[in-house]
C-alpha cells in the first residue's frame, strides 16, 4: 500500500492509501474520490515523503502514543458517567503529525472499553437515559460503564438532554 498526500482545488490537504499510483488514477477517473472537507472531486497528488521505519521514527511515535494515551486515561477517569457510544459510521482521522500515535491510542481505548465496559449495542440511547435518570435520583446503576451505538439523532437528543457521551472514531482492522 502507498500513502499519497492529496489536495483539492481549495488547497485542503489530506492523505489517501492506494495499492499504487495507477489505482489512485483509476479511482480518481471513476469519480470515487473527493475531498473530505469540501467534497470537491478536483484532486491532485502532492509531493509525498517516503514512510521510513527508523529507530528515531519508532521512538517518536511511541512517545506521541504515550502522550495521547495519558490524555485519554485522564479523560476516562474524569467522566462522571462513562457512557460512550461507538458510532456505526466511520469518522475521518486527522492527517499529519501524530496520526500513528493517535490511531494506536484509539485502538488502546477501544480495547479498554471492550474489556471494562458493557456493550449494550444499539440500545445505547435507552440505557444511557436509564443510567442518567438513576444518577439524578442519587442511585447507583449496576451497569454504570457502557458503550454501544446510536444514531446521529439519538446522539443529538442525548446531548440536548444533558447526558455526557463521547463518540469515538471507528478504525479499520490492523493488517
Amino acid at each position: 500500500m502507498k500513502k499519497f498526500s492529496l489536495s483539492c482545488e481549495h488547497e485542503h490537504e489530506f492523505e489517501g492509501w492506494f495499492a499504487d499510483a495507477e489505482a489512485f488514477r483509476q479511482q480518481l477517473d471513476a469519480g470515487l474520490l473527493d475531498c473530505p472537507y469540501c467534497g470537491s472531486r478536483n484532486l491532485e497528488k502532492r509531493l509525498s515523503a517516503p514512510n521510513l521505519s527508523t529507530p528515531k521514527t519508532k521512538s517518536r511515535i511511541k512517545n506521541q502514543y504515550q502522550d495521547v494515551l495519558t490524555q485519554t486515561d485522564d479523560l476516562i477517569s474524569t467522566q462522571e458517567t462513562a457512557t460512550t457510544p461507538l458510532p456505526s459510521e466511520a469518522m475521518s482521522l486527522p492527517a499529519g503529525r501524530g496520526e500513528a500515535a493517535f490511531r494506536m491510542a484509539v485502538r488502546a481505548l477501544h480495547q479498554k472499553l471492550q474489556a471494562e465496559f458493557t456493550n449494550v449495542g444499539d440500545k445505547f440511547a435507552k440505557e444511557a437515559r436509564i443510567i442518567h435518570a438513576r444518577n439524578i435520583k442519587g442511585e447507583k446503576s449496576e451497569t454504570q460503564n457502557i458503550y454501544g451505538t446510536c444514531t446521529a439523532e439519538e446522539h443529538r437528543e442525548l446531548t440536548d438532554d444533558g447526558i455526557d457521551i463521547l463518540a469515538l472514531p471507528v478504525l479499520p482492522p490492523e493488517h
